[in-house]
């Protein structure tokens, strides 16, 4: 197994939550896991058998880091009893919104996307406690009808964060390919 940091995929998340375009009022930056999910879809587009790029990013109520073997199929959006938690938790990401630059004096490749989380989604459906904690956050393949992620590439954690209908969250992705011995 090749321990070299310089030959790793790493990813990184800047979050932030704000009343819609306006000041940051809370901040959270974290790397991101690749899931096992994440690396099958790579292998899958690499063969030519999905055609469908990363274009979702949805959010969560879990902040409980992933641990091996790195196997999720979805995010968290429900109570331990089964009851909604979070409500339209999934965006689509256009592909507009993905910038990929060639860092050649470290070797990468990287991509940068930037995706809102509208005041919208990502709400609860209890109209008693409007808040929702999110702690979560992913990019992949949306399922159909865009309420969730049918593949996931990645996740992050996070300490929780309280997001209402007055919010949005902006989420700044990066993610960097190297390459090279």
């Amino acid at each position: 197994m090749n321990t070299n940091k310089r030959n790793m995929i790493e990813g990184r998340l800047h979050l932030v939550l704000r009343e819609p375009g306006g000041a940051p009022i809370q901040e959270r930056r974290v790397s991101n896991t690749v899931m096992r999910s994440g690396a099958e879809l790579v292998a899958a587009l690499f063969r030519g058998e999905l055609a469908t790029p990363i274009n979702g990013m949805a959010v969560g109520i879990d902040n409980t880091p992933a641990t091996p073997p790195y196997e999720i199929t979805g995010l968290t959006t429900t109570h331990p009893d089964g009851s909604p938690a979070v409500q339209q938790a999934a965006v689509s990401i256009q592909p507009e919104v993905m910038r990929t630059d060639v860092l050649t004096d470290e070797l990468k490749v990287r991509v940068s996307v930037r995706a809102v989380i509208p005041e919208t989604h990502a709400t609860s459906p209890d109209t008693d406690d409007s808040r929702v904690m999110l702690g979560e956050a992913a990019l992949g393949v949306l399922a159909e009808g865009g309420e969730s992620l049918a593949r996931i590439y990645n996740r992050v954690v996070f300490e929780p964060i309280p997001k209402t209908s007055d919010h949005e969250v902006a989420l700044y992705w990066e993610v960097d390919f190297p390459y090279g011995p």
